[in-house]
């Protein structure tokens, strides 16, 4: 097997599915960043601060979220779906109610920790997402379970559609950081509601404790993973916020919203749709799907990767306004580690699929005990010294987890290699092409949309050139997604 190109199956279908879930990200994703820029320039980095602030405060409890019951749907047999649903539904609006109720004890403490009194109420508002959110957590497994891509995209747009209305016309009426604290909770809303059009399925509030049992061996480890992987993505913004101030922390979050935005929600859909699809795998199947899913992971994953870290201060300047040109070498590191952990989810969906969700657990936690003494040595150097630390353990963690994957399934060097190369090779190419544009043209709009022009024509030029199976395989999976998977009812 020298390429993914000749693996069918698993491969062919992930791959659709990952294509979909991705572009249907695309619209919502566009509309956060242009809320994000109007945002960022009506706003100070103090206020967005204030808002990372308080989602750091609530990183543990966001994560443990209603224990993996919901997950646990993705895995269950179809006879016995919606019976588990509805022990889903009960547990996870149980435990989102009691998980606002904590946090809104949170605030006082959260504004001793940080030293900023404004926290005592923003943590308590900001809790209330928890709540809202447990309501449709059920419909969105359900979605997840069956692939329906069409109902999960739609609640995402709805929720950061309004979202970003919210924040910019509250913004606009000098509600300051509160406009960012409303909208969270407006998007949220609204993706509620919108699962629960799209989703047709109508619970009767019958739990059973024996489905629940059940549901918690499979999701509490999940969790544990969830909370540890949360844990580690946070804990840079508590030692920026604490040490470095709410200022900072609002420079180093809009350091990480492209990155996020463009890299990081890859990995996010990527495991969505992995996760469902390995799940009903046979060991070959999950062997082709694992590669398939890698390689195109990589192609998308290092050319974003690459044209954000090299293009990052005409990207920032133009996009965000001048005050926020402290972001812009944290915003280059940050892009190397969104890369690494959106290449990583391949490997950790193997581990899930297998009923091995141990295997991510033990990876995660020497990853975290390394992170934070990394962190606490090096984070009054600035955001940049924060970035370097997320970054390099990050890149160490999921080269090994690739590694380990490939042996599991036995998947030898040479062949990742050959799937790897197409994209490495073309993102180099690239990326000089746009360091010329960024160093020769000092208009930050110019420069960004001649180094984007420039970057997406190389980077495909080179991909059709050393794989040209590639495009090939792109638009007949892109075409098949035309007709989406039919709606769970």
């Amino acid at each position: 097997m020298a390429t993914a190109e000749s693996a069918p199956g698993l491969g062919v279908r992930t791959l659709r599915g990952v294509l979909w879930n991705y572009g249907s990200y695309i619209g919502g994703r566009t509309l956060v960043l242009i809320s994000t820029a109007v945002l960022a320039r009506l706003l100070s980095p103090r206020e967005f601060g204030l808002v990372a602030i308080a989602i750091t405060a609530m990183v543990l409890m966001d994560a443990v979220g209603d224990l993996g019951v919901t997950q646990a749907l993705v895995i269950s047999k179809a006879d016995e779906l919606y019976e588990r649903a509805e022990t889903a539904l009960v547990a996870s609006i149980a435990l989102g109610a009691l998980l606002s109720a904590i946090t809104a004890a949170l605030g006082p403490l959260a504004a001793s920790f940080f030293s900023d009194d404004r926290l005592t109420a923003i943590v308590p508002v900001l809790g209330a997402r928890f709540f809202l959110r447990s309501l449709g957590a059920t419909h969105f497994a359900l979605a997840q379970r069956q692939i329906n891509f069409r109902a999960r995209a739609g609640a995402e747009f709805a929720d950061v559609s309004v979202r970003g209305v919210t924040g910019i016309v509250l913004a606009l009426s000098g509600f300051g950081v509160w406009s960012l604290v409303v909208g969270y909770l407006a998007g949220t809303a609204a993706r509620v509601i919108t699962l629960w059009v799209l989703i047709t399925w109508r619970p009767r509030l019958s739990p059973s404790m024996h489905h629940l049992r059940s549901m918690l061996r499979f999701g509490g480890t999940v969790s544990a993973v969830d909370v540890i992987a949360d844990i580690g993505a946070n804990v840079d913004n508590a030692f920026v916020g604490r040490l470095l101030g709410s200022a900072a922390l609002g420079l180093y979050s809009i350091a990480y919203r492209l990155p996020e935005l463009l890299i990081l929600n890859l990995a996010t859909v990527a495991g969505e749709v992995l996760f469902p699809a390995f799940a009903t795998a046979d060991r070959q199947d999950l062997r082709r799907g694992f590669v398939v899913s890698l390689r195109y992971t990589l192609i998308v994953g290092v050319g974003l990767s690459v044209g954000l870290a090299v293009l990052a201060e005409p990207f920032l300047l133009a996009l965000f306004g001048p005050k926020w040109g402290g972001s812009v070498t944290a915003m280059r590191v940050l892009s190397v580690f969104a890369l690494a952990v959106t290449v990583g989810i391949p490997a950790g969906t193997v581990y899930k699929a297998i009923g091995r969700a141990d295997i991510v657990l033990k990876m995660a936690i020497p990853r975290l005990i390394l992170l934070v003494p990394l962190l606490a040595l090096f984070v009054d150097q600035g955001i940049v010294a924060a970035a370097l630390c997320q970054a390099g353990v990050a890149v160490a963690g999921d080269l090994f987890g690739i590694a380990l994957a490939s042996r599991l399934l036995s998947v030898p060097a040479r062949v990742l290699w050959l799937n790897a190369r197409p994209a490495v090779l073309a993102a180099l190419g690239a990326g000089v092409g746009m360091w010329i544009v960024q160093h020769t043209i000092h208009t930050a709009w110019l420069a960004l949309v001649v180094g984007v022009s420039e970057g997406v024509t190389v980077y495909l030029g080179l991909i059709f050139v050393l794989a040209p199976e590639v495009l090939d395989t792109l638009i007949g999976a892109l075409r098949r997604t035309a007709t989406p998977p039919t709606a769970v009812s």
